[in-house]
């Protein structure tokens, strides 16, 4: 068994969301750390290289195996639900910062405030017109760089793993509208 870290490096902005606004300011903000820093919840990452996983054996069951994808993500009930979330071998983390980083956003709060941006859209009619009460604002994240790690990760299924990675191109909220872009790739072995 292994601890595999990786690297998500965001190339646009992006927004992972909390499920919360900020009253008149976002209808929709980012999910952010007890210091007010953005990450990426392990569930998420798991479900998104799941996913991943999935395509890839549906398409070449050689390349992403039966078996990878139920020791690494567990077993699904006929519901698509986890049938038994304790068969699942490895562990997915929350995505951070790297420590220094995190340690200096935290000593210069001035700086965590240039981590955001809002966006704004609104839902046009078939006369290419605005409609009314339709504008929304929705905080995103910067690109950066996040960290995180699978745990227990059996040796045999790292290359498995891997693949899973380079399929994920986008993640969070309206991938299909630009936002969201990143790579992920093995950052450690450990």
């Amino acid at each position: 068994m292994a601890t595999l870290q990786y690297k998500i490096d965001f190339t646009s902005f992006w927004h992972t969301g909390s499920g919360l606004s900020s009253g008149t300011d976002s209808d929709l903000v980012v999910i952010k750390e007890k210091n007010g820093l953005p990450f990426i919840p392990g569930k998420t990452l798991k479900g998104l290289l799941r996913e991943a996983a999935e395509i890839i054996h549906s398409y070449n069951s050689d390349i992403v195996t039966k078996e990878f994808i139920k020791t690494v993500f567990g077993e699904r009930s006929e519901e698509g639900v986890s049938a038994n979330p304790d068969k699942a071998v490895c562990f997915f983390t929350d995505a951070y910062f790297s420590e220094d980083i995190k340690q200096y956003l935290n000593n210069n709060e001035e700086q965590k405030t240039m981590l955001y941006k809002n966006i704004a859209s609104t839902k046009i009619n078939s006369a290419g017109q605005a409609v009314d009460h339709s504008l929304r604002q929705m905080q995103v994240s910067i690109p950066l760089e996040l960290y995180a790690e699978v745990i227990d990760l059996p040796n045999e299924y790292k290359s498995q793993l891997e693949n899973c990675f380079a399929w994920v191109k986008k993640m969070g909220l309206n991938r299909t509208r630009g936002l969201g872009r990143c790579k992920i790739e093995t950052y450690k072995i450990g």
